[in-house]
Protein backbone atom coordinates (compact mmCIF):
# COMPACT_ATOMS: atom_id res chain seq x y z
CA UNK A 1 0.00 0.00 0.00
CA UNK A 2 1.18 3.51 -0.72
CA UNK A 3 2.07 5.68 2.23
CA UNK A 4 2.77 9.31 2.87
CA UNK A 5 6.35 10.67 2.92
CA UNK A 6 6.31 10.22 6.70
CA UNK A 7 5.36 6.55 6.42
CA UNK A 8 1.71 6.99 7.28
CA UNK A 9 -0.64 4.27 5.98
CA UNK A 10 -4.37 3.90 6.49
CA UNK A 11 -4.05 0.83 8.69
CA UNK A 12 -0.97 1.75 10.68
CA UNK A 13 -1.55 5.46 11.40
CA UNK A 14 -2.34 5.28 15.10
CA UNK A 15 -2.09 8.27 17.49
CA UNK A 16 -1.35 6.07 19.93
CA UNK A 17 -25.30 -8.42 36.56
CA UNK A 18 -25.15 -10.37 33.37
CA UNK A 19 -27.38 -12.66 31.37
CA UNK A 20 -30.66 -12.22 33.22
CA UNK A 21 -32.58 -12.05 29.94
CA UNK A 22 -30.41 -14.50 28.06
CA UNK A 23 -33.01 -17.21 27.77
CA UNK A 24 -35.62 -14.91 26.27
CA UNK A 25 -33.26 -13.82 23.54
CA UNK A 26 -32.49 -17.29 22.25
CA UNK A 27 -34.24 -19.21 19.53
CA UNK A 28 -36.69 -21.73 20.88
CA UNK A 29 -34.79 -24.45 19.02
CA UNK A 30 -31.76 -24.26 21.33
CA UNK A 31 -31.63 -27.45 23.40
CA UNK A 32 -31.66 -27.60 27.15
CA UNK A 33 -30.59 -30.52 29.30
CA UNK A 34 -33.50 -32.65 30.48
CA UNK A 35 -34.34 -32.09 34.12
CA UNK A 36 -33.49 -35.72 34.85
CA UNK A 37 -30.07 -35.56 33.21
CA UNK A 38 -26.98 -36.01 35.34
CA UNK A 39 -24.97 -32.78 35.38
CA UNK A 40 -21.57 -33.16 33.76
CA UNK A 41 -19.87 -31.50 36.70
CA UNK A 42 -20.55 -34.69 38.64
CA UNK A 43 -17.03 -36.14 38.82
CA UNK A 44 -18.44 -39.66 39.10
CA UNK A 45 -19.45 -39.53 35.45
CA UNK A 46 -16.26 -39.25 33.36
CA UNK A 47 -16.45 -38.65 29.63
CA UNK A 48 -14.81 -41.08 27.22
CA UNK A 49 -12.59 -39.62 24.48
CA UNK A 50 -10.46 -41.44 21.90
CA UNK A 51 -7.47 -41.20 24.24
CA UNK A 52 -9.13 -42.02 27.54
CA UNK A 53 -11.60 -40.87 30.16
CA UNK A 54 -11.72 -37.28 31.39
CA UNK A 55 -13.51 -35.56 34.24
CA UNK A 56 -14.24 -31.84 34.38
CA UNK A 57 -14.81 -29.17 36.99
CA UNK A 58 -17.58 -26.61 37.55
CA UNK A 59 -17.21 -23.59 35.26
CA UNK A 60 -17.77 -19.92 36.05
CA UNK A 61 -21.57 -20.20 35.75
CA UNK A 62 -23.92 -22.70 37.41
CA UNK A 63 -24.87 -25.73 35.37
CA UNK A 64 -21.81 -25.55 33.12
CA UNK A 65 -18.79 -27.85 33.29
CA UNK A 66 -15.36 -27.08 31.85
CA UNK A 67 -12.78 -29.66 30.79
CA UNK A 68 -9.33 -28.09 30.69
CA UNK A 69 -6.14 -29.00 28.86
CA UNK A 70 -7.23 -32.12 26.98
CA UNK A 71 -4.50 -33.14 24.49
CA UNK A 72 -5.74 -33.25 20.90
CA UNK A 73 -2.31 -34.01 19.41
CA UNK A 74 1.16 -35.10 20.47
CA UNK A 75 4.03 -32.88 21.58
CA UNK A 76 5.59 -30.76 18.81
CA UNK A 77 9.08 -30.93 20.31
CA UNK A 78 12.13 -32.60 18.79
CA UNK A 79 11.43 -34.53 15.62
CA UNK A 80 7.85 -33.29 15.63
CA UNK A 81 8.87 -29.64 15.42
CA UNK A 82 7.74 -28.09 12.10
CA UNK A 83 5.81 -31.19 11.14
CA UNK A 84 2.09 -31.83 10.85
CA UNK A 85 0.62 -32.69 14.26
CA UNK A 86 0.66 -36.32 15.38
CA UNK A 87 -2.15 -38.12 17.26
CA UNK A 88 -2.15 -37.74 21.06
CA UNK A 89 -1.03 -40.49 23.40
CA UNK A 90 -3.63 -42.49 25.30
CA UNK A 91 -3.86 -42.74 29.08
CA UNK A 92 -5.22 -45.19 31.62
CA UNK A 93 -7.91 -44.33 34.13
CA UNK A 94 -9.78 -41.03 34.31
CA UNK A 95 -7.72 -37.93 33.59
CA UNK A 96 -8.64 -34.90 35.70
CA UNK A 97 -9.13 -32.10 33.17
CA UNK A 98 -9.01 -29.47 35.89
CA UNK A 99 -5.92 -27.47 34.88
CA UNK A 100 -5.29 -25.30 31.84
CA UNK A 101 -2.82 -26.83 29.43
CA UNK A 102 0.55 -25.38 28.50
CA UNK A 103 0.71 -22.57 25.95
CA UNK A 104 2.97 -22.88 22.94
CA UNK A 105 6.40 -21.15 23.11
CA UNK A 106 6.25 -17.38 22.60
CA UNK A 107 7.69 -14.19 24.11
CA UNK A 108 6.03 -13.09 27.35
CA UNK A 109 8.16 -10.06 28.18
CA UNK A 110 6.14 -7.42 29.98
CA UNK A 111 3.35 -9.81 31.00
CA UNK A 112 2.86 -10.39 34.73
CA UNK A 113 4.15 -13.81 35.71
CA UNK A 114 0.85 -14.80 37.32
CA UNK A 115 -0.89 -14.25 33.97
CA UNK A 116 1.45 -16.56 32.01
CA UNK A 117 0.65 -20.28 31.78
CA UNK A 118 3.42 -22.88 31.50
CA UNK A 119 5.12 -22.68 28.09
CA UNK A 120 5.99 -25.93 26.32
CA UNK A 121 6.14 -27.47 22.89
CA UNK A 122 3.76 -30.08 24.31
CA UNK A 123 0.99 -27.51 23.92
CA UNK A 124 -1.63 -28.91 21.56
CA UNK A 125 -4.49 -29.05 24.03
CA UNK A 126 -8.07 -27.82 24.16
CA UNK A 127 -10.77 -26.77 26.61
CA UNK A 128 -14.48 -27.60 26.49
CA UNK A 129 -17.42 -25.86 28.19
CA UNK A 130 -20.77 -27.66 28.17
CA UNK A 131 -24.10 -27.45 29.94
CA UNK A 132 -25.41 -30.66 28.39
CA UNK A 133 -26.43 -33.48 30.67
CA UNK A 134 -24.41 -36.68 30.70
CA UNK A 135 -27.38 -38.59 29.30
CA UNK A 136 -27.88 -36.27 26.29
CA UNK A 137 -29.41 -38.16 23.39
CA UNK A 138 -28.35 -37.72 19.79
CA UNK A 139 -31.42 -35.59 19.05
CA UNK A 140 -30.47 -33.19 21.86
CA UNK A 141 -26.88 -32.57 20.78
CA UNK A 142 -25.91 -28.91 20.96
CA UNK A 143 -24.18 -26.67 18.42
CA UNK A 144 -20.41 -26.44 18.79
CA UNK A 145 -18.53 -23.13 18.85
CA UNK A 146 -14.75 -23.37 18.31
CA UNK A 147 -12.73 -20.22 19.02
CA UNK A 148 -9.27 -19.30 17.67
CA UNK A 149 -7.37 -16.64 19.61
CA UNK A 150 -5.70 -13.63 18.04
CA UNK A 151 -2.55 -11.64 18.72
CA UNK A 152 0.88 -11.00 17.31
CA UNK A 153 3.04 -13.86 18.64
CA UNK A 154 2.56 -12.89 22.30
CA UNK A 155 -0.28 -13.40 24.82
CA UNK A 156 -1.58 -16.13 22.52
CA UNK A 157 -3.16 -18.87 24.60
CA UNK A 158 -6.67 -20.22 25.01
CA UNK A 159 -6.95 -20.02 28.80
CA UNK A 160 -7.27 -16.24 29.12
CA UNK A 161 -10.51 -15.31 30.93
CA UNK A 162 -11.60 -13.21 27.95
CA UNK A 163 -12.08 -16.51 26.06
CA UNK A 164 -14.13 -18.17 28.82
CA UNK A 165 -17.00 -20.07 27.23
CA UNK A 166 -19.35 -20.57 30.20
CA UNK A 167 -21.91 -17.98 29.12
CA UNK A 168 -22.24 -19.31 25.57
CA UNK A 169 -22.48 -22.82 27.04
CA UNK A 170 -25.28 -21.61 29.32
CA UNK A 171 -27.00 -20.31 26.17
CA UNK A 172 -26.94 -23.74 24.55
CA UNK A 173 -23.59 -24.10 22.77
CA UNK A 174 -20.67 -26.43 23.48
CA UNK A 175 -17.63 -24.14 23.41
CA UNK A 176 -14.09 -25.20 22.55
CA UNK A 177 -10.90 -23.15 22.74
CA UNK A 178 -7.50 -24.61 21.91
CA UNK A 179 -3.79 -23.82 21.75
CA UNK A 180 -1.83 -23.95 18.51
CA UNK A 181 1.73 -23.19 17.49
CA UNK A 182 2.54 -19.52 16.90
CA UNK A 183 5.38 -17.37 15.57
CA UNK A 184 8.48 -19.18 14.39
CA UNK A 185 7.05 -22.50 15.63
CA UNK A 186 3.74 -22.02 13.85
CA UNK A 187 4.80 -20.51 10.54
CA UNK A 188 8.37 -21.37 9.58
CA UNK A 189 8.75 -22.25 5.92
CA UNK A 190 12.10 -23.55 4.62
CA UNK A 191 13.17 -25.32 1.41
CA UNK A 192 14.20 -28.42 3.37
CA UNK A 193 10.87 -28.48 5.20
CA UNK A 194 9.04 -28.17 1.88
CA UNK A 195 11.10 -31.04 0.51
CA UNK A 196 10.31 -33.37 3.41
CA UNK A 197 6.63 -32.41 3.68
CA UNK A 198 5.49 -34.61 0.81
CA UNK A 199 3.37 -31.86 -0.74
CA UNK A 200 6.01 -29.35 -1.79
CA UNK A 201 5.21 -26.62 0.71
CA UNK A 202 5.83 -25.69 4.32
CA UNK A 203 4.68 -23.23 6.97
CA UNK A 204 1.13 -22.89 8.30
CA UNK A 205 1.82 -25.36 11.11
CA UNK A 206 -0.65 -23.51 13.35
CA UNK A 207 -3.38 -23.92 10.73
CA UNK A 208 -2.56 -27.63 10.52
CA UNK A 209 -2.91 -27.77 14.32
CA UNK A 210 -6.36 -26.26 13.86
CA UNK A 211 -7.32 -29.00 11.41
CA UNK A 212 -6.10 -31.61 13.91
CA UNK A 213 -8.20 -29.98 16.64
CA UNK A 214 -11.26 -29.99 14.37
CA UNK A 215 -10.74 -33.67 13.57
CA UNK A 216 -10.45 -34.46 17.28
CA UNK A 217 -13.62 -32.50 17.96
CA UNK A 218 -15.51 -34.28 15.21
CA UNK A 219 -14.61 -37.68 16.71
CA UNK A 220 -15.16 -36.77 20.36
CA UNK A 221 -17.49 -33.82 20.88
CA UNK A 222 -20.74 -35.82 20.95
CA UNK A 223 -19.55 -37.32 24.24
CA UNK A 224 -19.67 -33.77 25.66
CA UNK A 225 -23.14 -33.13 24.24
CA UNK A 226 -21.93 -31.38 21.08
CA UNK A 227 -23.22 -31.90 17.54
CA UNK A 228 -20.31 -32.51 15.12
CA UNK A 229 -22.64 -31.59 12.23
CA UNK A 230 -23.25 -28.08 13.58
CA UNK A 231 -19.81 -26.64 14.24
CA UNK A 232 -19.00 -22.94 14.01
CA UNK A 233 -15.34 -22.05 13.44
CA UNK A 234 -14.69 -18.61 14.88
CA UNK A 235 -11.65 -16.43 15.34
CA UNK A 236 -10.44 -12.93 16.00
CA UNK A 237 -7.66 -11.13 14.05
CA UNK A 238 -4.91 -13.75 13.61
CA UNK A 239 -7.55 -16.36 14.43
CA UNK A 240 -9.86 -14.85 11.83
CA UNK A 241 -7.12 -15.33 9.24
CA UNK A 242 -7.11 -19.05 10.08
CA UNK A 243 -10.87 -19.22 9.49
CA UNK A 244 -10.38 -17.40 6.19
CA UNK A 245 -7.69 -19.87 5.11
CA UNK A 246 -9.81 -22.87 6.08
CA UNK A 247 -12.70 -21.51 4.02
CA UNK A 248 -10.36 -22.08 1.05
CA UNK A 249 -8.38 -25.15 2.14
CA UNK A 250 -9.68 -28.62 1.38
CA UNK A 251 -8.14 -29.92 4.61
CA UNK A 252 -11.08 -28.77 6.73
CA UNK A 253 -14.01 -29.39 4.39
CA UNK A 254 -16.89 -30.93 6.30
CA UNK A 255 -15.26 -30.20 9.65
CA UNK A 256 -17.13 -26.91 10.19
CA UNK A 257 -20.47 -25.56 9.00
CA UNK A 258 -20.49 -21.84 9.85
CA UNK A 259 -17.76 -19.22 10.10
CA UNK A 260 -17.25 -16.21 12.37
CA UNK A 261 -14.46 -13.82 11.35
CA UNK A 262 -14.03 -11.01 13.87
CA UNK A 263 -11.72 -8.28 12.57
CA UNK A 264 -12.23 -9.76 10.02
CA UNK A 265 -12.08 -10.05 6.27
CA UNK A 266 -11.15 -7.50 3.62
CA UNK A 267 -12.00 -7.16 -0.04
CA UNK A 268 -9.35 -9.23 -1.82
CA UNK A 269 -7.81 -6.19 -3.55
CA UNK A 270 -7.66 -4.10 -0.37
CA UNK A 271 -4.03 -2.92 0.01
CA UNK A 272 -4.32 -3.49 3.77
CA UNK A 273 -4.03 -7.23 3.15
CA UNK A 274 -0.34 -6.62 2.56
CA UNK A 275 0.27 -6.21 6.27
CA UNK A 276 -2.73 -7.11 8.43
CA UNK A 277 -3.15 -10.55 10.05
CA UNK A 278 -5.09 -11.82 7.05
CA UNK A 279 -2.16 -11.31 4.70
CA UNK A 280 0.24 -14.01 3.58
CA UNK A 281 3.66 -14.49 2.00
CA UNK A 282 4.30 -16.33 -1.24
CA UNK A 283 6.06 -19.65 -0.59
CA UNK A 284 9.35 -18.53 -2.15
CA UNK A 285 9.46 -15.42 0.06
CA UNK A 286 8.57 -17.43 3.17
CA UNK A 287 11.27 -20.00 2.35
CA UNK A 288 13.82 -17.22 1.89
CA UNK A 289 12.88 -15.93 5.34
CA UNK A 290 13.30 -19.47 6.68
CA UNK A 291 16.74 -19.76 5.14
CA UNK A 292 17.73 -16.45 6.76
CA UNK A 293 16.28 -17.75 10.05
CA UNK A 294 18.49 -20.83 9.93
CA UNK A 295 21.55 -18.65 9.25
CA UNK A 296 20.63 -16.30 12.07
CA UNK A 297 20.20 -19.25 14.44
CA UNK A 298 23.54 -20.73 13.36
CA UNK A 299 21.97 -23.97 12.16
CA UNK A 300 22.98 -25.53 8.86
CA UNK A 301 20.49 -28.44 8.75
CA UNK A 302 17.01 -29.35 9.90
CA UNK A 303 18.37 -31.65 12.63
CA UNK A 304 20.37 -28.71 13.95
CA UNK A 305 17.31 -26.46 13.87
CA UNK A 306 15.28 -29.08 15.70
CA UNK A 307 18.04 -29.50 18.28
CA UNK A 308 17.72 -25.85 19.33
CA UNK A 309 15.75 -25.31 22.51
CA UNK A 310 12.48 -23.44 22.34
CA UNK A 311 13.95 -20.78 24.63
CA UNK A 312 16.86 -20.23 22.26
CA UNK A 313 14.49 -19.63 19.37
CA UNK A 314 12.19 -17.30 21.30
CA UNK A 315 15.10 -15.34 22.77
CA UNK A 316 16.83 -14.71 19.45
CA UNK A 317 13.84 -14.25 17.16
CA UNK A 318 12.07 -11.80 19.43
CA UNK A 319 15.14 -10.00 20.78
CA UNK A 320 15.20 -6.25 20.45
CA UNK A 321 17.13 -5.39 17.33
CA UNK A 322 16.70 -8.82 15.72
CA UNK A 323 17.02 -8.55 11.92
CA UNK A 324 13.82 -8.48 9.90
CA UNK A 325 15.22 -11.10 7.54
CA UNK A 326 14.73 -14.42 9.25
CA UNK A 327 12.34 -13.25 11.96
CA UNK A 328 9.18 -12.46 9.99
CA UNK A 329 6.56 -15.19 10.33
CA UNK A 330 2.99 -15.26 9.06
CA UNK A 331 0.60 -17.20 6.88
CA UNK A 332 2.03 -18.77 3.73
CA UNK A 333 0.53 -19.32 0.29
CA UNK A 334 2.04 -22.80 0.31
CA UNK A 335 -0.17 -24.49 -2.29
CA UNK A 336 -1.34 -27.09 0.22
CA UNK A 337 -2.85 -25.68 3.41
CA UNK A 338 -3.61 -22.46 1.54
CA UNK A 339 -3.84 -23.81 -2.01
CA UNK A 340 -4.67 -20.56 -3.79
CA UNK A 341 -5.04 -16.85 -3.19
CA UNK A 342 -8.16 -15.30 -1.71
CA UNK A 343 -9.07 -13.82 -5.09
CA UNK A 344 -8.48 -17.11 -6.92
CA UNK A 345 -10.71 -18.93 -4.44
CA UNK A 346 -13.50 -16.48 -5.18
CA UNK A 347 -13.10 -16.49 -8.96
CA UNK A 348 -12.75 -20.29 -9.16
CA UNK A 349 -15.82 -20.64 -6.93
CA UNK A 350 -14.02 -22.84 -4.43
CA UNK A 351 -14.69 -20.61 -1.40
CA UNK A 352 -16.50 -22.74 1.19
CA UNK A 353 -20.23 -22.07 1.01
CA UNK A 354 -21.17 -21.73 4.68
CA UNK A 355 -23.01 -18.98 6.60
CA UNK A 356 -20.59 -16.20 7.58
CA UNK A 357 -20.68 -13.64 10.37
CA UNK A 358 -17.92 -11.05 10.07
CA UNK A 359 -17.10 -7.48 10.99
CA UNK A 360 -14.70 -4.85 12.16
CA UNK A 361 -14.38 -2.22 14.87
CA UNK A 362 -14.68 1.56 14.96
CA UNK A 363 -11.20 2.22 16.34
CA UNK A 364 -8.86 -0.10 14.46
CA UNK A 365 -6.96 -0.23 11.19
CA UNK A 366 -5.95 3.42 11.33
CA UNK A 367 -8.81 5.05 13.20
CA UNK A 368 -8.19 6.04 16.80
CA UNK A 369 -9.87 8.32 19.37
CA UNK A 370 -6.42 9.74 20.23
CA UNK A 371 -5.28 10.32 16.66
CA UNK A 372 -3.40 13.54 15.94
CA UNK A 373 -2.62 14.69 12.41
CA UNK A 374 -1.63 17.91 10.73
CA UNK A 375 -3.38 19.23 7.67
CA UNK A 376 -0.09 18.94 5.77
CA UNK A 377 0.31 15.26 6.69
CA UNK A 378 -3.33 14.59 5.81
CA UNK A 379 -3.03 16.21 2.40
CA UNK A 380 0.24 14.38 1.75
CA UNK A 381 -1.42 11.10 2.61
CA UNK A 382 -4.27 11.91 0.22
CA UNK A 383 -1.86 12.71 -2.59
CA UNK A 384 0.20 9.57 -2.08
CA UNK A 385 -2.76 7.22 -1.65
CA UNK A 386 -5.22 8.57 -4.20
CA UNK A 387 -2.98 10.25 -6.78
CA UNK A 388 -4.99 12.22 -9.31
CA UNK A 389 -8.15 11.58 -7.28
CA UNK A 390 -6.76 13.27 -4.15
CA UNK A 391 -8.87 16.38 -4.77
CA UNK A 392 -12.00 14.24 -4.94
CA UNK A 393 -11.06 12.58 -1.67
CA UNK A 394 -10.41 15.91 0.06
CA UNK A 395 -13.73 17.25 -1.21
CA UNK A 396 -15.50 14.32 0.42
CA UNK A 397 -13.40 14.47 3.61
CA UNK A 398 -12.39 18.16 3.88
CA UNK A 399 -10.09 19.50 6.59
CA UNK A 400 -8.77 23.01 7.19
CA UNK A 401 -7.40 22.51 10.73
CA UNK A 402 -5.32 19.81 12.35
CA UNK A 403 -8.27 18.73 14.50
CA UNK A 404 -10.41 18.41 11.37
CA UNK A 405 -7.64 16.46 9.65
CA UNK A 406 -7.61 13.85 12.43
CA UNK A 407 -11.41 13.67 12.52
CA UNK A 408 -11.72 13.32 8.75
CA UNK A 409 -8.97 10.71 8.59
CA UNK A 410 -10.87 8.70 11.20
CA UNK A 411 -14.12 9.13 9.27
CA UNK A 412 -12.42 7.93 6.06
CA UNK A 413 -10.72 4.94 7.72
CA UNK A 414 -13.99 3.83 9.30
CA UNK A 415 -15.92 4.20 6.04
CA UNK A 416 -13.26 2.38 4.08
CA UNK A 417 -13.21 -0.51 6.53
CA UNK A 418 -16.96 -1.04 6.25
CA UNK A 419 -16.83 -0.73 2.47
CA UNK A 420 -14.00 -3.28 2.24
CA UNK A 421 -15.91 -5.81 4.36
CA UNK A 422 -19.10 -5.24 2.34
CA UNK A 423 -17.21 -5.74 -0.94
CA UNK A 424 -15.82 -9.03 0.42
CA UNK A 425 -19.42 -10.05 1.05
CA UNK A 426 -20.36 -9.23 -2.54
CA UNK A 427 -17.42 -11.34 -3.73
CA UNK A 428 -18.59 -14.23 -1.55
CA UNK A 429 -22.14 -13.98 -2.92
CA UNK A 430 -21.61 -12.91 -6.54
CA UNK A 431 -18.07 -13.81 -7.61
CA UNK A 432 -17.97 -17.10 -5.71
CA UNK A 433 -21.65 -17.74 -6.37
CA UNK A 434 -22.38 -18.85 -2.81
CA UNK A 435 -25.92 -19.13 -1.48
CA UNK A 436 -25.18 -19.00 2.24
CA UNK A 437 -25.91 -15.72 4.01
CA UNK A 438 -23.35 -13.19 5.19
CA UNK A 439 -24.00 -11.12 8.32
CA UNK A 440 -21.58 -8.19 8.54
CA UNK A 441 -21.21 -5.96 11.61
CA UNK A 442 -19.58 -2.74 12.79
CA UNK A 443 -18.61 -2.69 16.48
CA UNK A 444 -18.92 0.74 18.17
CA UNK A 445 -18.95 0.24 21.96
CA UNK A 446 -15.96 1.15 24.13
CA UNK A 447 -15.28 -1.26 27.02
CA UNK A 448 -15.00 0.72 30.27
CA UNK A 449 -11.78 1.14 32.21
CA UNK A 450 -8.86 -1.22 31.87
CA UNK A 451 -8.45 -5.00 32.04
CA UNK A 452 -5.51 -6.34 34.02
CA UNK A 453 -6.75 -9.93 33.88
CA UNK A 454 -6.14 -10.49 30.16
CA UNK A 455 -2.74 -9.54 28.72
CA UNK A 456 -4.12 -9.48 25.18
CA UNK A 457 -6.16 -6.35 25.97
CA UNK A 458 -4.68 -2.85 25.42
CA UNK A 459 -4.42 -0.05 27.97
CA UNK A 460 -7.30 2.29 28.60
CA UNK A 461 -8.03 4.95 25.99
CA UNK A 462 -8.00 2.77 22.87
CA UNK A 463 -11.69 3.33 22.15
CA UNK A 464 -13.69 0.60 20.39
CA UNK A 465 -10.36 -1.05 19.69
CA UNK A 466 -9.22 -4.07 17.70
CA UNK A 467 -10.87 -6.96 19.53
CA UNK A 468 -13.06 -4.91 21.89
CA UNK A 469 -16.08 -7.00 20.94
CA UNK A 470 -14.62 -10.27 22.29
CA UNK A 471 -16.08 -9.79 25.79
CA UNK A 472 -19.51 -9.20 24.32
CA UNK A 473 -19.41 -12.01 21.74
CA UNK A 474 -18.70 -14.42 24.58
CA UNK A 475 -20.82 -12.49 27.09
CA UNK A 476 -18.23 -13.30 29.75
CA UNK A 477 -17.92 -9.97 31.57
CA UNK A 478 -17.45 -11.97 34.77
CA UNK A 479 -13.93 -12.86 33.60
CA UNK A 480 -12.32 -9.43 34.04
CA UNK A 481 -11.83 -6.60 36.50
CA UNK A 482 -13.28 -3.87 34.24
CA UNK A 483 -15.91 -1.59 35.84
CA UNK A 484 -18.79 -2.97 33.82
CA UNK A 485 -22.08 -1.10 33.79
CA UNK A 486 -25.67 -2.27 33.35
CA UNK A 487 -25.41 -1.11 29.74
CA UNK A 488 -22.38 -3.36 29.19
CA UNK A 489 -24.26 -6.35 30.56
CA UNK A 490 -27.22 -5.65 28.30
CA UNK A 491 -24.94 -5.28 25.26
CA UNK A 492 -23.16 -8.52 26.15
CA UNK A 493 -26.43 -10.38 26.56
CA UNK A 494 -27.71 -9.25 23.16
CA UNK A 495 -24.42 -9.85 21.34
CA UNK A 496 -23.75 -13.28 22.84
CA UNK A 497 -27.34 -14.28 22.03
CA UNK A 498 -26.67 -13.41 18.38
CA UNK A 499 -23.61 -15.68 18.51
CA UNK A 500 -25.46 -18.54 20.21
CA UNK A 501 -28.23 -18.32 17.62
CA UNK A 502 -25.77 -18.22 14.73
CA UNK A 503 -23.98 -21.28 16.11
CA UNK A 504 -27.31 -23.10 16.36
CA UNK A 505 -28.84 -22.22 13.00
CA UNK A 506 -26.48 -20.09 10.87
CA UNK A 507 -28.71 -17.07 11.54
CA UNK A 508 -28.05 -14.68 14.46
CA UNK A 509 -31.65 -13.52 14.70
CA UNK A 510 -34.01 -14.70 17.38
CA UNK A 511 -36.95 -13.77 19.57
CA UNK A 512 -36.46 -10.47 21.40
CA UNK A 513 -33.37 -9.40 19.44
CA UNK A 514 -33.10 -6.39 17.11
CA UNK A 515 -33.34 -7.69 13.55
CA UNK A 516 -29.95 -8.20 11.88
CA UNK A 517 -30.46 -8.25 8.10
CA UNK A 518 -28.29 -10.51 5.99
CA UNK A 519 -26.00 -8.75 3.52
CA UNK A 520 -27.73 -7.72 0.30
CA UNK A 521 -25.35 -7.01 -2.56
CA UNK A 522 -27.66 -4.29 -3.87
CA UNK A 523 -27.68 -2.37 -0.56
CA UNK A 524 -24.26 -1.34 0.86
CA UNK A 525 -24.85 -1.64 4.59
CA UNK A 526 -23.63 -3.16 7.82
CA UNK A 527 -25.16 -3.89 11.23
CA UNK A 528 -24.03 -1.70 14.10
CA UNK A 529 -23.37 -3.71 17.25
CA UNK A 530 -22.54 -2.08 20.55
CA UNK A 531 -23.82 1.41 21.28
CA UNK A 532 -26.79 0.66 19.04
CA UNK A 533 -28.18 -2.45 17.38
CA UNK A 534 -29.40 -1.33 13.97
CA UNK A 535 -28.36 -1.34 10.30
CA UNK A 536 -26.17 1.52 9.07
CA UNK A 537 -24.78 2.41 5.64
CA UNK A 538 -21.46 0.98 4.47
CA UNK A 539 -20.21 4.58 4.26
CA UNK A 540 -21.52 7.88 5.57
CA UNK A 541 -22.85 8.92 2.18
CA UNK A 542 -23.51 7.38 -1.22
CA UNK A 543 -20.80 9.58 -2.71
CA UNK A 544 -18.23 8.35 -0.20
CA UNK A 545 -19.24 4.75 -0.83
CA UNK A 546 -18.89 5.18 -4.58
CA UNK A 547 -15.48 6.81 -4.21
CA UNK A 548 -14.09 4.16 -1.86
CA UNK A 549 -15.57 1.30 -3.85
CA UNK A 550 -14.00 2.68 -7.01
CA UNK A 551 -10.65 3.15 -5.29
CA UNK A 552 -10.53 -0.40 -3.96
CA UNK A 553 -11.69 -1.94 -7.23
CA UNK A 554 -9.03 0.01 -9.12
CA UNK A 555 -6.17 -1.65 -7.20
CA UNK A 556 -3.97 -3.87 -9.33
CA UNK A 557 -2.65 -6.20 -6.62
CA UNK A 558 -4.96 -9.11 -5.88
CA UNK A 559 -4.42 -11.13 -2.72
Amino acid sequence: MNSSPTGVGRRDFLGRTAGVTAGAALLSTLPTAPASATPRNDASHPVRTQSGLVTGVPAALPGVTVYKGIPYAASTAGENRWRAPRPPASWQGARKADTWGAACPQPVTGIAADKVPPLSEDCLNLNIWTGAGSSTSSRDLRPVFVWIYGGRNSAMWASQPVYDGANLAAKGAVVVTYNHRVGAFGNLAHPALSSESGHGGSGNWGVQDTVAALRWIRRNIAAFGGDPERLTLAGWSHGSSFVNILMISKLARGLFHRAVLSAGVQYTKDPALGHVAGGYAELAAAEANGTAFATYMGAATLPELRALTADEIVTKVYAQGAPAAGTSFGNVLDGYVLPKSYTAAMTSRTEYDVPVLTGNNKDENGASPTLTMTVAAYEAYAATTFGDRAADFLALYPATTDAEAAAQYNAYARDEERVSTFLWGTQFKVTAGNRSPVYNYWWTHVPPGQDTTNPIEPADGAGAYHGAEKYYLFGNLYGTDRPWTAADHAIADTTSSYIANFAATGNPNGHGLPVWPALRTSKPASMELGDHFAPLPAADSEAKYAFLKGHLESQTTEY
